[in-house]
């Protein structure tokens, strides 16, 4: 771990935010694989039966300033047309969220209702990693990179010499519970694939106190 004292704190440039929003509205994501991270890292704490879908640490993941009608907002859409750059109106989602992602509503889900039981409360069945691929992203393994450059957005970093996207990469696995020892998990769901061609800095130092990543 860096010398928090000595090494400077970076958080991610605007433009790495976009771009992570960008690619993710590219590819065809399931809204709910959003609460399957969370409901995953509960899970590997020993916690799922506390769950909730109105934890903080789940709506302080997609909740965004700026439209005071919708409090939320995120780019992951299973329905429609996509364009490149385009960011649409429909990523922003109304504060009723918290419910459409309860254990009863999930259930009903044509989509992921393996998360919830018709009982009440929320479950992870032993291939939940096999039918996250299929129902949630379509077989399709997402960007870890784009993931962590929207979901850690308001996260501050403490990262020793320079500043990249292995970095980013890194604190997504820290964040939702991916280390080496799942990796086969984390390969199955996830690609880490680096653009060679932005024209941008992923990180730029910063004095503000954030939500340290180290």
């Amino acid at each position: 771990m860096p010398d928090s004292e000595h090494t400077p704190m970076h958080v991610l440039t605007a433009e790495a935010v976009r771009w992570g929003i960008e690619t993710l509205a590219s590819q065809r994501l399931h809204p709910t694989f959003v609460m399957y991270l969370h409901l995953r890292k509960q899970q590997r704490a020993g916690k799922l039966g506390e769950a909730s879908a109105s934890s903080d640490e789940l709506l302080a993941l997609i909740r965004m300033p700026g439209n005071p009608a919708k409090p939320y907002y995120f780019p992951l859409i299973d329905r429609g047309k996509r364009y490149p750059g385009q960011l649409l109106s429909s990523f922003w989602r109304a504060e009723n969220i918290p419910g459409s992602w309860s254990p009863g509503s999930i259930y009903r889900l044509k989509g992921g209702g393996w998360m919830g039981l018709s009982t009440g409360g929320y479950a992870l069945p032993e291939d939940h990693v096999d039918r996250a691929l299929r129902e949630l992203l379509y077989q399709a393994p997402v960007s870890a990179l784009a993931l962590g450059a929207y979901f850690l957005r308001n996260d501050g970093f403490i990262i020793s010499g320079a500043a990249g996207p292995s970095d980013l990469i890194a604190a997504f696995r820290l964040k939702f519970d991916y280390p080496d020892d799942v990796q086969e998990e984390f390969a199955t769901l996830f690609k880490t694939d680096v653009p060679m061609n932005v024209d941008f800095e992923w990180f730029a130092e910063s004095d503000p106190s954030f939500t340290v990543n180290a």
